[in-house]
């Protein structure tokens, strides 16, 4: 398309008389002005002669001019170099233009390279765009870039512009945005175009043919030039325009290559290859606006999601996933792996160099691989080779060789995936060894937390492979897993549980710091969860009776805290429903306890059984509050 562009532009350079204009549009940083910049180079082989002018297209860039006369001053500098160069020159002879004097005088009359006298004179350059003489040769071509960027009030640019067109027989090429224009100018901008605009094309990102340009730029890029076909294919995946961003990854990879030990700077490095993938995969996203705060919490995010029902945060991070999804397969790490775009998103933003990690990751991962991290490379593989690497990596699996959850998960995926495209037979009886080795790790967690931990792990590396639907073996697998999960859950007290089953002079005060954590699970913080729903209401009497008088009140304003005793909740549902017998049990052997008790202790009974009585209101949804204790 651009190749068109191009080979119209040279048709219309030749039209000696177009009256009109042609105009360039696209995205910012698409290429425009690349395209333009290159084209103009096909004049640089002409020049001046004596007694004559050749012309050549001019480029001006509007950007932040806010006056016509910024214009007139950058299109003299460049008729008129004399003016603003110690090292231009005139060419000889005089040449009169409508009454105005074009000075052609070198001041090196015998060329020695010195100065053989001066003069000063009023040079009005934009005479040579306005008036026919048989000395001006060359091309009267104006080239104005950047309108959408321009301060100048739109319909005096655009008056401006459509002067030369019109009054002056040059030819234009008009260069911008149109999605950047505000609404009001834009009205005007259709009016002009309608009169003045003859010609109109949109400006595709040439990929190739930039990265060729970029890489050709960039010095002592040798390691870049032999990753072309790979920075294109990267690229592409980000579905990005904006070519000016690939050409900033480029150049500070660049600069992180320079630092590197030459011996890790090799084409077949896979790590190193790895990380540049991830360069260009986030600093593309990083300047998408609907991308950027999704990747620069893409660390936190991701973890958080897995726990997450379908809703839209969590559509947009498996959607960005799945864009890198066929560059990942010829990669040992996925590019948006969080460690990768945590520490590229941090160089970003704070510019800190990322030589020690580069080199500190290649180099800690330049090991013999194991088996499961070759699984990924399957497709460069011989069949004979891949079938040995599964059951290398099933094995692995079943010795305990493998202990991370995240290269479980990982393995177990792709194990999958290869069974269900039919490169690889995963046998059911594997599948059930496999199941018993899930077991073994589930039931081997001693806290809450820590299991939690590995159901996020577990899941994030079964998401690895990404396609239309999840291989009927990982189904099974994670549906066993989370059934083991579940059972286990129901085992292991959580923060909340311990305290009340530990409660003692020291614990009852952490009660309310509890009560503000979050679950294990991150699904809320345990003041939305119901917490008596499995206590011994027994066990629980007896440590209270051990309480002093004033642990006892503490005790009974956590419960008006647990269950906001001070607001009318309008919503309750229910959320503490479960807590209900408990509470019951509890209020029935506290008011057992204040028909034996004297004086304070008595009081401090009954402000617990009147605490308990609304706690239990409060479980069956009744939001409106009793009157103060």
């Amino acid at each position: 398309m651009n190749t068109l562009i191009l080979d119209f532009l040279n048709s219309y350079a030749d039209n000696t008389n177009p009256q009109y204009a042609v105009m360039l549009k696209g995205k910012w940083g698409c290429g425009k002005t690349h395209l333009i910049k290159e084209w103009k180079k096909r004049f640089d082989g002409t020049a001046d002669t004596d007694g004559e002018i050749t012309l050549k297209p001019i480029y001006i860039s509007t950007y932040g001019m806010d006056s016509v006369n910024d214009i007139k001053t950058a299109i003299d500098r460049e008729l008129n170099p004399f003016f603003y160069s110690k090292t231009g020159r005139f060419i000889k002879g005089v040449l009169k233009l409508a009454g105005k004097v074009v000075f052609k005088t070198s001041m090196d009359f015998n060329e020695d390279s010195k100065e053989d006298g001066s003069f000063s004179a009023t040079l009005d350059s934009l005479s040579l765009l306005q008036v026919k003489d048989d000395s001006i040769k060359g091309v009267k071509f104006l080239i104005f870039d950047d309108i959408e960027r321009c301060l100048i009030e739109m319909k005096e640019l655009l008056g401006f512009i459509n002067y030369f067109v019109e009054h002056c027989n040059c030819h234009v090429v008009v260069i911008g945005d149109e999605n950047h224009l505000e609404e009001l100018p834009k009205a005007v901008w259709d009016e002009f175009k309608e009169k003045t605009i003859g010609r109109e094309f949109e400006i595709q990102p040439d990929i190739e043919e930039a990265i060729e340009y970029f890489l050709g730029e960039v010095p002592v890029s040798d390691y870049l030039k032999e990753m072309r076909d790979f920075i294109i294919a990267c690229f592409k995946c980000t579905k990005s325009d904006n070519l000016r961003v690939l050409r900033q990854c480029l150049y500070d990879f660049k600069s992180h290559l320079n630092k590197l030990p030459p011996e890790l700077v090799e084409k077949d490095n896979i790590f190193l290859k790895n990380i540049l993938g991830s360069f260009i995969a986030v600093y593309a996203e990083y300047n998408n606006s609907e991308n950027k705060e999704v990747i620069c919490n893409w660390s936190r995010d991701c973890r958080i999601s897995l726990l997450q029902d379908n809703n839209e945060d969590k559509q947009r991070i498996q959607h960005l996933r799945e864009k890198y999804h066929s560059l990942n397969k010829e990669l040992i790490y996925d590019v948006l792996n969080p460690e990768y775009v945590t520490a590229i998103i941090h160089y970003i933003i704070t510019g800190a160099p990322l030589v020690e990690f580069i080199v500190t990751e290649i180099r800690d991962k330049q090991k013999e691989l194991k088996p499961w991290e070759m699984l990924s490379g399957f497709f460069d593989m011989e069949q004979q080779k891949l079938e040995s690497i599964c059951q290398d990596t099933i094995k692995s699996i079943l010795d305990r060789e493998i202990k991370d959850a995240y290269q479980l998960g990982y393995s177990i995926a792709y194990l999958s995936y290869f069974h269900a495209i039919g490169i690889f037979y995963f046998i059911q009886a594997y599948v059930s060894l496999i199941k018993v080795r899930i077991a073994e790790i589930i039931n081997s967690q001693t806290s809450l937390e820590e299991l939690y931990q590995l159901r996020g792990r577990f899941i994030s590396g079964c998401n690895y492979v990404t396609t239309d639907s999840k291989p009927p073996i990982t189904d099974d697998i994670v549906d066993y897993f989370l059934q083991k999960m579940k059972s286990k859950i129901n085992e292991l007290p959580d923060q909340m549980q311990k305290a009340l089953r530990n409660l003692t002079e020291g614990t009852v005060e952490q009660l309310i710091i509890i009560d503000r954590l979050p679950y294990p699970d991150k699904s809320c913080t345990y003041e939305l969860r119901a917490i008596f729903a499995y206590e011994d209401a027994n066990a629980l009497f007896d440590a209270i009776c051990k309480l002093s008088n004033k642990s006892r009140n503490t005790f009974t304003q956590f419960l008006a805290y647990h269950y906001n005793f001070d607001y009318d909740l309008q919503d309750v549902g229910d959320r503490y429903k479960a807590d209900v017998p408990c509470l019951l049990k509890l209020k029935d052997l506290v008011g057992n306890e204040i028909s034996i008790s004297k004086g304070v202790d008595k009081l401090a009974f009954i402000r617990l059984k009147d605490a308990l009585i609304e706690a239990i209101r409060r479980c069956e949804g009744k939001s409106d509050t009793l009157p103060p204790m």
